[in-house]
């Protein structure tokens, strides 16, 4: 398809194959302007992408955290999502679990 100016249009990308290229590219092992020129990509299209992707995984969902009543006090549940719940009996243990929550999620300061 061509425009006005002469130009050649490209057609949007569609969220499924946009997913599936971003999924290739974490496997591949090349760079971010190596896997565009590959894939005939514009580049500052291809690291947008990228920094959509990033973005929402980096944002938590809303966690809620319930502290239990001092009579019944056996230690702090941290959760994460759905699916990570951490237990701490001590207060040691807050530096463990920082490094921990830091792993899953590398990109979000902790």
């Amino acid at each position: 398809m061509k425009t006005s100016n002469g130009h050649a249009r490209r057609l949007r990308t569609t969220l499924a194959r946009r997913t599936q290229l971003l999924a290739r590219f974490d496997r591949s092992g090349l760079s971010a302007a190596a896997f565009a020129r590959q894939h005939r990509l514009n580049y500052t299209t291809f690291c947008g992408w990228r920094q959509r992707q990033s973005a929402v995984k980096a944002s938590p969902d809303f966690v809620q955290v319930e502290l239990p009543s001092p009579a019944t006090a056996s230690g702090l549940v941290v959760e994460w999502g759905t699916s990570v719940r951490i237990r701490l009996a001590d207060a040691g243990q807050i530096a463990l679990a920082v490094q921990l929550l830091q792993a899953l999620n590398p990109s979000a300061p902790c």
